[in-house]
């Protein structure tokens, strides 16, 4: 397997396992979780796809490294059609989803992939199971 589908590979089995997971492995969710989900699904127009990526693999970066609030924001895209991006984005509350669309990073990323956007769809979800083995802390 090439560098580059090894890379697609693990991107896509973080999303997933991020998807199915939380901070603490083996914890039961309960109903009054106060945690945020969501997933965004985003269409982009083709002549802007890569920087569109680019952008917003900086921003899900800098939004986990530098807010407490946010645990995760996973970002994937179809393989079948590249330009459908689905992110899925794990708040600690809905007091850290608000200050995060106030952050610095957050602002840049909106404003600067604004006219990229074709499409914006976003789902508010509630988790069912999630666990989570930490095999992939491997940031590149």
């Amino acid at each position: 397997m090439n560098k580059s589908k090894s890379k697609t590979y693990q991107i896509v089995y973080l999303f997933a396992l991020t998807f199915f997971a939380t901070i603490i492995p083996g914890v039961a969710l309960a109903q009054q979780d106060a945690r945020k989900f969501r997933i965004a699904k985003i269409e982009v127009y083709p002549e802007y796809l890569e920087q569109y990526k680019s952008a917003l693999a900086e921003h899900a970066k800098a939004a986990v490294s530098l807010e407490p609030g946010v645990i995760a924001l996973q970002a994937v895209y179809d393989k079948s059609d590249p330009l459908k991006v689905t992110v899925f984005e794990v708040y600690a509350s809905e007091k850290a989803y608000s200050q995060h669309l106030q952050a610095k990073h957050f602002l840049k990323y909106k404003n600067g992939t604004i006219k990229m956007v074709k499409k914006l769809e976003l789902i508010e979800v509630a988790p069912i199971a999630i666990e989570l083995k930490n095999l992939l802390s491997n940031h590149q």
